[in-house]
């Protein structure tokens, strides 16, 4: 744990940006379900700097009114002490820039059904962002303005979501941005209109947003890589856009078609609204035919990211056990505070009266074994109040027989050591292991100099709990 925030317990640095840090962390009173979450927090040296302070509530204020499966929720937003933060929905991902990143480095472009996949969703998202109303239905004119990979997230278990809302535009918003810089944004990723600084609509995202799904078709940058941001800038509002078939022969044409049209440099004759260009893409893609052997994204996600998967599970993993041991034992500390000496004490009064009521003809000696009979039943109760709490711990602690399957687990080659969770499993390939329905296990296989490393969550389905895995030489 890194330190306490408010209602919130920070658990792990996420990232740092220019002006703000993001931590996972967890609300202290919170259900354990509702863990985790993501604290954005403004850096200290920003806290004087008004201007930006009303621009990062303002992003709070945008997004809380905003409820759609492809936007990060707002869970909360204010002031702890003297720091400015935001409390929103983590996603247990990478973002889309990250993933490029990885298939620029190997010269790669992403399979098109994942590109379509992203295309959709993120489309999706803007639209519904574009037409949000507020809580008395006023229509807000929600602009996001900064378009770009980073702020596309993509989650280990297939969810795309944007985020950072930050400069985006919005009716209440337009005093707060004539304090801040005139050009916003990400360059590279703005839109003609935003360099030359003209009035904005939702047509400036559609176009940040062709430029995105134009580097995931091409494989590679269409603005960024320019030496200046004065030359970014110039060739965003004048140069011809090349013909994406010349790069990526693979892009068929009545998907530059769509392209072409969502980068027109006037926006009156680009796409009016994102669901116009989703339309044309959902089209598109009930053109195409179905390709089963394409990787899913969450598929793509873990293989290339393997390392921060294993590493975050672990992470919280960790977290949500912290957060079990922490209600147990306060569960024990109010157990404790109470007085169940005074409590057996006003039970025998009690019961020593009711007895004198009702037997009062009873002789001293029958009274007396009476109580004693109570006294015994007491502490019956006692011992049965101990052993709930102790088989509490144990249902907590300790998975019962019928939440576990049978894993079947072979390697090639095979008489491979297998390592669960960085412990010796004591068993060799081929072998079946029985496990933990639902748990997240990180499997590592070890032979001579041969080595493989999978994790694996099994499944009720039988067929779904093999595990089949070929060793590699150690690099």
């Amino acid at each position: 744990m890194l330190e306490r925030f408010g209602e919130y317990q920070l658990i792990h640095k996420i990232a740092t940006g220019g002006m703000a840090e993001i931590f996972l962390a967890k609300h202290t009173n919170s259900p354990v379900t509702s863990m985790p979450i993501a604290i954005k927090r403004i850096l200290k040296q920003f806290n004087n700097n008004q201007a930006f302070i009303k621009m990062f509530l303002a992003e709070a204020r945008i997004i809380c009114n905003i409820t759609h499966e492809h936007i990060v929720k707002i869970y909360d937003f204010g002031k702890n002490e003297e720091t400015y933060y935001i409390a929103m929905e983590y996603v247990f991902g990478q973002s889309l820039g990250q993933l490029l990143n990885k298939y620029d480095q190997k010269a790669k472009t992403l399979p098109m059904e994942n590109v379509l996949e992203v295309a959709t969703a993120v489309l999706s998202g803007l639209e519904y962002a574009h037409n949000t109303r507020d809580r008395n239905g006023m229509f807000l004119n929600v602009v996001h303005l900064d378009m770009n990979p980073n702020n596309i997230l993509l989650s280990y278990d297939g969810k795309i979501k944007l985020v950072d809302f930050g400069i985006a535009h919005a009716t209440y918003t337009k005093v707060l941005k004539n304090n801040l810089q005139s050009v916003q944004g990400t360059y590279g990723y703005l839109s003609p209109e935003q360099c030359q600084e003209k009035p904005l609509d939702r047509r400036s995202d559609i176009f940040s947003f062709a430029v995105i799904l134009y580097e995931m078709l091409a494989g590679k940058s269409l603005f960024k890589q320019m030496e200046s941001d004065a030359a970014i800038l110039n060739a965003i509002v004048n140069d011809e856009i090349p013909d994406i078939t010349t790069i990526n022969p693979q892009v068929p044409r009545e998907l530059w078609f769509i392209l072409q049209k969502a980068l027109q440099k006037n926006r009156e004759r680009r796409y009016g609204s994102a669901s116009e260009m989703l339309d044309d893409i959902k089209r598109f893609q009930n053109m195409r035919e179905f390709n089963p052997q394409v990787e899913s994204l969450t598929a793509v996600l873990k293989r290339e990211f393997a390392a921060h998967f294993i590493k975050m599970n672990r992470i919280l993993e960790k977290a949500q056990a912290a957060y079990l041991m922490d209600e147990l034992f306060k569960d024990i500390g109010e157990i404790e505070e109470v007085d169940l000496n005074e409590k057996i004490r006003i039970q025998q009064e009690e019961i020593v009266q009711h007895i004198r009521k009702e037997e009062e003809e009873e002789d001293q000696q029958e009274r007396r074994a009476e109580r004693r009979s109570w006294i015994w039943s007491i502490g019956g109760a006692v011992a049965i109040l101990v052993l709930f709490f102790a088989a509490l711990g144990v249902y907590l602690f300790f998975p019962f027989q019928k939440d576990t399957v049978q894993v079947f687990i072979a390697t090639m080659p095979p008489e491979a050591d297998i390592f669960v969770d960085g412990r010796d499993a004591g068993a060799r390939t081929p072998v079946e292991l029985q496990l933990v329905k639902g748990r997240t296990y990180v499997f590592e296989f070890r032979k001579e100099d041969k080595v493989a490393e999978l994790p694996f969550v099994p499944s009720e389905n039988p067929n779904d709990n093999k595990i089949f895995v070929k060793l590699k030489t150690r690099q």
